[in-house]
């Protein structure tokens, strides 16, 4: 009974992570376009980069998300809600969100992998898991450099 609990909250988890795939890909363009101009050309091209391969992360997480959902459930992913994108008021506020983003997904996570039947599944998730870490370090190395130009 308890597994089967830990289960269904782990499908309904995962369901919701991939429900936000529209909005956070207009979230990291924003970010993207919205790098300072102030910290230099070749730090501000860094952060472009580092920015991008997160994205791609991220995308490549819905994806082994999405498949694991079919794989679960037998149906196809919950389609991703139309929500309107709001920018953060300036690109500082959009790494703190962007910081707060990955600690939740990082305690997401957690609770999925707590709820998977077997191993396979618990490790793809580890490995979106440790991602999602470096994600944060990554933005904290961008919040500090653009913070201290």
């Amino acid at each position: 009974m308890l597994r089967e609990k830990q289960l269904a909250n782990a499908i309904s988890l995962i369901g919701s992570s991939i429900e936000n795939e529209k909005s956070d890909a207009m979230f990291y363009e924003w970010l993207i376009n919205n790098v300072p101009n102030n910290i230099g050309e070749k730090a501000r091209q860094d952060i472009i980069k580092t920015i991008t391969g997160i994205k791609e992360d991220e995308q490549m997480h819905n994806k082994i998300f999405k498949s694991m959902y079919k794989q679960l459930t037998g149906n196809e992913a919950p389609m991703p809600m139309e929500e309107e994108f709001v920018p953060p008021a300036n690109f500082t506020e959009g790494i703190i969100k962007a910081l707060k983003g990955e600690t939740e997904a990082v305690r997401r996570y957690r609770t999925i992998m707590s709820g998977l039947p077997d191993n396979s599944y618990r490790d793809a998730v580890f490995n979106i898991l440790t991602d999602e870490i470096r994600h944060g370090i990554l933005y904290n190395y961008v919040y500090t450099t653009t913070i201290m130009s």
